[in-house]
């Protein structure tokens, strides 16, 4: 089928229509505290949906390690699923860090 090679195109933009219909709401002229609040929320939302699937990916690799059984390929695969969670975690909170630096650095803060 077709469908499933967009579906998850599809998807990610429907998780983005809140962001769009919250730029409609801006206030005033497009200055860059606007733009950077509109990012910021952009950014809440990904943080929000990258740490809800790198939990579900340690979930799944744990539920993989209790039920392998002692086979120990499906114990490397398992472990090796929980690291790949982790790391995505890690990499979303130092994405969040960077860019919070970068909007202190540049002394702009988002508008709440």
């Amino acid at each position: 089928m077709r469908i499933k090679k967009y579906l998850p195109y599809l998807l990610l933009l429907l998780l983005f229509v809140p962001v769009i219909a919250s730029a409609a709401v801006v206030r005033g002229s497009w200055d860059l505290d606007a733009i950077v609040g509109i990012l910021d929320d952009a950014a809440n939302w990904v943080y929000v949906i990258g740490f809800a699937v790198a939990l579900i990916v340690i979930i799944i690799g744990g539920i993989g390690y209790m039920t392998s059984g002692g086979n120990e390929d499906k114990q490397k695969t398992a472990k090796k699923t929980i690291i790949t969670g982790l790391i995505g975690a890690a990499i979303i909170l130092l994405a969040g860090i960077i860019l919070d630096t970068v909007a202190n650095f540049l002394g702009v803060t988002p508008s709440a």
